[in-house]
């Protein structure tokens, strides 16, 4: 098929390029390069992607580009992501991941084409016991995930309204090389590099599930190829893990000593404690193997000392 990929120098829309021009797709992608964006993301696969540098808010120029490649599917990365940065400013935010959502399905409607669209757990809120399964309520908690909330109901309202066909996933706590400095694990490798102790939120007890970005990228590719249009699909590995375990196991792989390294710092507003939530569907369609926990934190490791 002939794809655009949006955020396709950024973190995860990077290593799905990898993933769909090696299912022999005609990949073109779009980037604006802000700071979460950069060229040397695609040092892989430049040279086998059209690639444009465009805003997917500006719905004129994301219409030519369409029309000109015959697009099948857009599937869309491009998104402000970081929940910190949302509290101290969500202009941005309403910006990139509503308008351009909104951009992106009017120039789908007009072109006739589906938008694939990546969402997060976060759109559900916390959770202290179980995990949630696709159908029950979202309550996000904080700018980022309201916005992406917000994008979901404009998909579905264009399905409603223009039988505007898509399939949506939401995904959980994606690492690995490639992502933006400011995210959880970046922040401690660089913090060590510069002789600095590891700020940690509140006690560190918060959970998340923690999913290898290149295993994500085989569970976006399993919905895309096999996945129920007009869907949506958890993607999760279950691996859920307090913020303090990863922390001690990434200070193991790096023989430095935990209590010298740290320090416990207050925690941010409306700091959700653990998500969660359910691969049964997903499973439904394909049983994916994780990497190895430790195996991943090594690769993403040798990754950041070998561009620091």
């Amino acid at each position: 098929m002939n794809i655009l990929i949006t955020g396709c120098a950024g973190f995860i829309g990077s290593h799905a390029v990898e993933g769909f021009l090696e299912e022999e797709h005609t990949v073109v992608g779009v980037d604006c390069l802000t700071y979460a964006g950069t060229l040397s993301n695609m040092s892989t696969f430049i040279e086998d992607i059209t690639f444009y540098k465009e805003d997917i808010a500006n719905q004129s120029k994301m219409m030519k580009i369409v029309s000109k490649h015959n697009i099948d599917w857009i599937i869309n990365f491009a998104a402000e992501s970081h929940v910190d940065n949302s509290i101290n400013s969500a202009g941005r935010f309403l910006h990139s991941n509503i308008n351009g959502v909104h951009s992106l399905l009017e120039v789908c409607r007009k072109l006739e084409c589906k938008l694939f669209q990546i969402s997060t757990d976060e759109v559900y809120g916390s959770i202290k016991e179980g995990a949630f399964v696709e159908t029950d309520k979202l309550n996000p908690r904080n700018p980022y995930s309201a916005t992406k909330a917000a994008a979901e109901h404009l998909i579905t309202s264009y399905y409603n309204t223009h039988a505007q066909d898509y399939k949506m996933v939401r995904m959980s706590n994606n690492f690995g090389p490639r992502q933006n400095k400011e995210k959880f694990i970046p922040t401690i490798l660089r913090s060590l590099s510069e002789g600095k102790k590891i700020p940690i939120y509140g006690d560190g007890r918060n959970i998340r599930d923690w999913f290898y970005v290149k295993d994500c990228v085989k569970c976006i590719i399993e919905v895309f190829n096999n996945g129920n249009v007009n869907e949506v699909y958890n993607l999760s590995l279950v691996n859920e893990k307090e913020n303090l375990e990863v922390v001690s196991m990434l200070l193991g792989i790096l023989e430095k000593p935990f209590h010298e390294n740290v320090e416990f710092i207050k925690d941010r507003p409306g700091h959700d404690f653990r998500y969660s939530i359910s691969n049964d569907k997903l499973t439904e369609l394909k049983e994916i193997k994780p990497t190895d926990f430790e195996k991943s934190l090594k690769q993403t490791i040798g990754y950041y000392k070998n561009n620091e």
